[in-house]
C-alpha cells in the first residue's frame, strides 16, 4: 500500500462499503477485514470471521497491524448481520451472532486499534434507525438492540479518546435500496410514504457522509450520531 493515509474497516463488501471505496480520495489505502474478499487497487483484504470469539481473530489482526507499523488515520466499522425474527422465535445462536458481529467485534477492534490512532484520526461506526425505532418491515429485536449498543459505544470511545484528538462518530442509515431496504415494491412504497423525502435512500448517499466524517471538514465533530434516513420517523 502506497498512499498517505491508512483506513482500517469492515463491511466493504456491502453496497455502502463498495460505494465508500470508490469515493475515497486516492491518498487513502484500505485494510478491509471480513468474511467476503474485497477488491480494489487501494484495498488490502484480510479474512476475519467476527462471529468467532475475539480471542480467535484479535491476535491475527494485531499482528497484521504491528507488521504494517504505521498509524491508523481512519476506522470505519460497517460489519453487520440481521435476523428477521420475532422476540419469541429468535434463537440463542441468532442473538449471539448478531451481538458478536454488530457490537462486540466493534468494541474489541477499537481496543486493538487504539494504540495506532493519533490526533486527527477519525473513527466511524455504522448504526441504523432500528436503534431507536422498531421496523414495520419486519421484527428484528436482536438487530435493533445491537445497533443501540453502538450508540453508547460511540459516546464512550469519543469521551475516552477525545483528549488524544481522536474523533468518534456514528451514522444511522434508514431504508435503502441495494440490500439494506425492502425488496418488495409494495413494501417499498409503503415505507417511502413514511419518509419525509418520499423515497428510499441510495448507498452512495450514506457513503458521502462517511467520507465527510473521515475528512478534515469534520475536524470539530465527535460523539455525534448523524441520521441518513431522508427524514424517516420525523412524523407518526
Amino acid at each position: 500500500m502506497t498512499g498517505e493515509r491508512f483506513l482500517v474497516g469492515t463491511g466493504f463488501s456491502s453496497a455502502i462499503g463498495q460505494a465508500l471505496v470508490t469515493m475515497l480520495p486516492p491518498d487513502w489505502n484500505v485494510l478491509a477485514l471480513g468474511r467476503t474478499p474485497v477488491r480494489g487497487s487501494s484495498v488490502d483484504y484480510h479474512p476475519v470471521d467476527f462471529r468467532q470469539p475475539a480471542e480467535r481473530w484479535l491476535p491475527e489482526v494485531s499482528q497484521r497491524l504491528s507488521h504494517l507499523a504505521r498509524p491508523v488515520d481512519g476506522v470505519v466499522y460497517m460489519a453487520g448481520v440481521t435476523y428477521s425474527d420475532a422476540v419469541e422465535s429468535t434463537t440463542v445462536g441468532e442473538w449471539q451472532d448478531t451481538l458478536a458481529v454488530n457490537l462486540t467485534a466493534a468494541f474489541h477492534l477499537g481496543q486493538v486499534l487504539s494504540p495506532y490512532l493519533h490526533r486527527d484520526s477519525s473513527v466511524v461506526l455504522l448504526g441504523s434507525v432500528d436503534a431507536w425505532h422498531a421496523s414495520q418491515v419486519g421484527p428484528a429485536a436482536a438487530y435493533g438492540a445491537s445497533k443501540a449498543g453502538l450508540v453508547g459505544l460511540v459516546r464512550h470511545f469519543a469521551a475516552e479518546w477525545g483528549e488524544r484528538g481522536v474523533r468518534v462518530n456514528g451514522v444511522s442509515p434508514g431504508a435503502l435500496h441495494s440490500g439494506n431496504g425492502p425488496a418488495d415494491l409494495t413494501v417499498e412504497l409503503s415505507v417511502a410514504q413514511r419518509i419525509a423525502l418520499g423515497r428510499l435512500g441510495e448507498p452512495v448517499e450514506v457513503a458521502r457522509v462517511l467520507v465527510f466524517l473521515l475528512s478534515e471538514a469534520a475536524s470539530y465533530i465527535t460523539g455525534a450520531w448523524i441520521p441518513v434516513d431522508g427524514g424517516l420517523n420525523l412524523t407518526y
